[in-house]
């Protein structure tokens, strides 16, 4: 019976095929769901075996970070198993599991769920003991040895420094994602901290701010229908957590006629919200250096499985335990630098939003 990661690799590379992959997979003990799941990648190097797991690879982002990070794996030699889990926690559960049997070394994890991927890592811990790096959340458990994520504190606050910038004092409305999660919690809390000041001397009333259970654009364009029934379409300014939020505010905003007229910002410069922001519809988006968050997490997997502690800028208590980690910055995304962002990036292609190439 060949090896599993020699197979793996072969498959990867063509040599055999998914059906004698997955039943040698079966005999090895490891899930066939694991490794029939799209998005699964390896590479052959001589370095530790590395498994990052994505909640999907269906959201915009996902592929990239995927691409930031195994591009500095390369560089690094490590070897790596990478797989979407259908925003699924069994799913993603299974697939860990697989690559626990395989050999990982550390795991790489985004969480489908918070909760979920708490339980998801402490089992780990706890049958396997490899280091744990949490990627764009902070898991809350002691169980994770190290976590990269945004400084979403700071997406708020560049969001509404901005806003006060360029939007009219008067009726806003805040846009927040869901409060258990603390990316939007955050996110949330950045941006009040700035319109504090305003909101206490009356020069800015918010007339609306919700939390979502989920991050859909439906339940954007909802709360905002809402809030230009009940105000008369009397709003100035829309602070949405992320972009999603953001394109259902803005077509809250279009039914009315209010696009480009209401000061409108997302956060992540999704394609969509690009083109929104050519057409002069949606002010700035906010990105985070995510070619920075992918290198980094190669990077302290690597350090990681030599004992070392990886470069850290913040360090955290979580769960009694001090946690070490990197906080990403973001910067404004809006007209006059989305022309730079394209060329320091390889986020969006310029006839991708409406712009010529060159």
């Amino acid at each position: 019976m060949r090896d599993l990661r020699a197979l793996t690799k072969l498959f990867v590379e063509g040599g055999v095929s998914r059906r004698e992959l997955m039943k040698s997979a079966a005999a090895f003990g490891a899930a066939t769901a694991t490794l029939g799941a799209g998005g699964f990648s390896a590479r052959a190097a001589s370095g530790p075996l590395v498994g990052f797991s994505f909640p999907s690879f269906d959201a915009f982002r996902w592929p990239h970070d995927r691409h930031y990070f195994q591009a500095r794996a390369d560089e690094l030699g490590l070897q790596y198993i990478i797989q979407g889990a259908n925003e699924d926690v069994a799913t993603q559960d299974n697939q860990i599991d697989a690559m626990l049997t395989q050999g990982i070394k550390v795991l790489v994890i985004i969480p489908v769920n918070v909760e979920a991927g708490k339980k998801i890592v402490e089992r780990v811990k706890r049958e396997a003991n490899i280091p744990i790096i949490s990627y764009n959340y902070v898991i809350p458990s002691p169980a994770i040895d190290y976590w990269a994520a945004r400084d979403n504190y700071l997406v708020g606050d560049i969001q509404a420094k901005q806003a006060l910038k360029e939007a009219k004092k008067g009726n806003w409305a805040i846009v927040s994602g869901p409060e258990g999660i603390d990316v939007a919690r955050q996110k949330t809390e950045g941006a009040l901290g700035v319109l504090k000041p305003y909101i206490d001397s009356g020069e800015i009333k918010i007339v609306s701010h919700q939390w979502h259970d989920n991050w859909r654009q439906e339940s954007a364009l909802k709360q905002i229908e809402d809030a230009l029934t009940q105000n008369k379409n009397n709003i100035q300014a829309v602070v949405a957590n992320e972009e999603g939020l953001a394109l259902g505010a803005l077509q809250a905003l279009t039914e009315q006629g209010l696009n480009g007229k209401v000061w409108l910002c997302g956060e992540d410069v999704w394609p969509e919200g690009a083109r929104a922001i050519v057409r002069g519809d949606m002010a700035m988006s906010a990105w985070t250096d995510l070619i920075q968050m992918g290198r980094v997490a190669a990077e302290a997997a690597l350090a990681l499985t030599r004992g070392e502690t990886p470069k850290t800028n913040e360090t955290l208590d979580v769960g009694g335990h001090k946690i070490p980690g990197m906080r990403i910055q973001s910067r404004v995304v809006n007209k006059e630098t989305l022309p730079d962002f394209l060329k320091l990036t390889d986020w969006l292609k310029p006839e991708d939003i409406g712009l010529k190439a060159g």
